[in-house]
């Protein structure tokens, strides 16, 4: 890669205070009512961390925005960027990271979806056996879990200390209710304005953490087919790099939708295409952030030992899913039936459960089925059996009226509090508070 083509990447070195203003990422903010900063997502970590999530989420955008708060302490050229969708090959990535530090010996150093090179892992191994990233911060950036993950265990000991790999989910229902002023700083103080909660928790059954989606939702009232189009785009995009079929992943989408929160097999999702067919796609929608699912806890006694549940890993690609599935051109608020609304109330507390367990655990090669499963006895189903820090907490996603109540189980309720009851809305804000509060009572 040519210097200039460096130098373009990095328009601080020669205007450190003017850039933002030419930086596409920046003017789109700039339409945006509501933009989160996410500052100290990432601690500032001595050697090499990577940073994976899905596309069309802010991880790029997150990146400008901490090298802008970095450009107040640092010197400009302290500071080096590089998309790893402009380099040819790991050739060319070892030379540009060796000219970078040979003009400017950068203290902190960016290299955005790395996934994109081929053997990108030996090209990093060749620099940090040569000291290139000695004493510095280097952050690569990536949207493939299975691509990191597979990769970065070709670096033994060449990665920072402790966690180095962090996963960059979409906003959480807390950081969503930030963006329209509501913070409470524990779950008790949530529980009282809990009538200011649950309006925003129908809109982020709608919009989900997906930025781009809260914005459409404000300005226009509801998520319209422009939107969609963008976001199934990207799926289209890393299917082909994948050689998999589009036609077939929307009908697995549709399928899990139809099937969401309800216990099932990869067979039975979709008829067009075979089991191991089947299987092998949902670990590629898995790997891309589409889907997560959980097993059965080996406690359960009835029903079939195999089957899963599988979950969207946000609300809003549940609506994606019936939008590639022809069965929607929009959504809004005023599409949330009662069973709609239990369906996603189950999903958001999946997804609370994986992005609370991920930050506890610090764990670099975090999988949520190791902490979360499901359980069928003769009392019926129990959602989600979850074991964190020696205990496991049995909770049941009730957003309707909670009929027979099971012994020891936590219901997790549209607006209910009790010994063993909590609104959806407190425990998506305080998940371990929230439990800790009704147990309380």
């Amino acid at each position: 890669m040519e210097i200039e083509g460096i130098a373009k990447q990095n328009p601080w070195w020669g205007n450190p205070k003017g850039w933002e203003g030419q930086d596409r990422h920046f003017r789109l903010l700039e339409n945006y009512k509501y933009v989160y900063e996410r500052e100290g997502y990432l601690p500032a970590k001595e050697g090499v961390v990577v940073l994976y999530g899905p596309r069309q989420i802010g991880k790029t955008t997150w990146i400008k925005r901490r090298i802008a708060n970095l450009l107040k302490t640092c010197k400009s050229t302290e500071i080096f960027y590089l998309n790893a969708e402009t380099v040819r090959d790991r050739f060319e990535l070892y030379e540009a990271v060796k000219t970078a530090g040979g003009l400017y010996s950068p203290k902190y150093i960016f290299i955005d979806e790395i996934n994109a090179i081929a053997d990108w892992e030996r090209g990093i191994k060749a620099l940090v056996d040569e000291g290139a990233f000695e004493g510095k911060c280097a952050l690569l950036s990536g949207s493939s879990s299975l691509n990191i993950m597979k990769k970065s265990e070709r670096l033994p000991g060449r990665l920072a200390k402790g966690k180095n790999k962090y996963r960059f989910y979409p906003l959480s229902f807390a950081e969503s209710a930030r963006l329209y002023g509501m913070e409470f700083k524990d779950a008790k103080s949530a529980l009282a304005g809990l009538d200011k909660l649950n309006p925003l928790l129908y809109r982020y059954f709608i919009h989900g953490g997906f930025i781009r989606a809260q914005n459409a939702l404000e300005e226009k009232g509801r998520l319209d087919e422009e939107l969609f189009s963008v976001y199934s785009a990207w799926i289209d995009g890393e299917l082909a790099k994948v050689k998999k079929s589009p036609e077939i992943t929307t009908g697995i989408m549709d399928g899990a939708a139809n099937a969401l929160t309800n216990e099932t097999t990869w067979s039975a999702i979709s008829r067009s295409a075979s089991h191991p067919t089947i299987a092998e796609y949902v670990e590629t929608l898995k790997d891309m952030f589409v889907f997560g699912y959980i097993e059965k806890s080996r406690r359960a006694k009835e029903g079939m030992p195999k089957n899963k549940k599988i979950y969207f890993s946000d609300p809003f690609l549940y609506w994606l899913a019936l939008y590639r599935g022809r069965k929607i051109d929009g959504a809004g608020v005023e599409d949330l039936g009662l069973e709609t609304c239990g369906k996603l109330a189950e999903l958001c507390v999946y997804s609370c459960l994986v992005d609370f367990l991920d930050g506890q655990k610090q764990e670099s090669d975090f999988e949520p089925r190791r902490y979360i499963h499901f359980e069928r006895g003769e009392e019926g189903e129990i959602d989600f059996c979850v074991r964190h820090e020696g205990k496991t907490y049995f909770l049941e996603s009730k957003f309707g009226k909670v009929e027979k109540e099971k012994k020891g189980v936590i219901y997790i309720t549209k607006n209910q509090f009790g010994r063993n009851k909590i609104p959806l809305a407190v425990f998506l804000l305080h998940p371990l508070g929230s439990l800790e509060l009704c147990r309380a009572v």
